[in-house]
C-alpha cells in the first residue's frame, strides 16, 4: 500500500476538503482512488517535460528537473507553463523508474491541480534516461 501512513492520507483528505471543497466521504475515495492510480503505475514510464533553452547544450541532462507529464500531446498543447532560461522551447522526453516518483509530492500535486496530470521526480529527476530532446 503506497500510503502507509496514516498521516499523509490523513493531509491529502484535508487538502480535498479544505482546498477543493470535497466532503468529508468524496475525499476520503479520492484518496483510495489516487492510491489506486498510483500502485497501478508501471515500472518504467515514458514522462515529457517542456524546458526553455536558448541551445540543446544548455539543458541541464544530468538534472533535466522534476514536473513531467504523462501525456505529450496534452503537455505540448499546455507549454505556456515550460521552465527555464531561453528564447527557444524543447520537449525532453525520458524514461523514469517508478521508483525515481517523489509519491507524495506527486499525489499532492494531483489534489491542487488536478487538471495538470503531473508525475514529480525525485532530486531533480537525476538517473533518467533521456531519450529524446526535441526543440518545438
Amino acid at each position: 500500500m503506497l500510503l502507509e501512513s496514516k498521516k499523509f492520507r490523513d493531509f491529502l483528505r484535508s487538502q480535498l476538503v479544505t482546498h477543493m471543497d470535497y466532503s468529508e466521504d468524496d475525499a476520503k475515495k479520492e484518496v483510495k482512488h489516487l492510491e489506486s492510480w498510483f500502485d497501478s503505475l508501471p515500472n518504467e514510464l515514458k514522462l515529457f517535460r517542456i524546458v526553455l533553452a536558448d541551445d540543446k547544450k544548455d539543458i541541464d541532462l544530468d538534472k533535466p528537473g522534476s514536473h513531467y507529464g504523462m501525456n505529450r500531446k496534452e503537455l505540448v498543447k499546455s507549454h505556456q507553463f515550460a521552465t527555464g532560461v531561453g528564447d527557444k522551447t524543447f520537449l525532453l522526453s525520458v524514461i523514469a523508474n517508478k521508483s525515481q516518483i517523489d509519491n507524495k509530492e506527486t499525489l499532492n500535486n494531483r489534489v491542487l491541480y488536478p487538471h495538470e496530470n503531473e508525475i514529480t521526480l525525485k532530486n531533480k529527476g537525476k538517473g533518467v534516461k533521456i531519450v529524446n530532446i526535441k526543440e518545438l
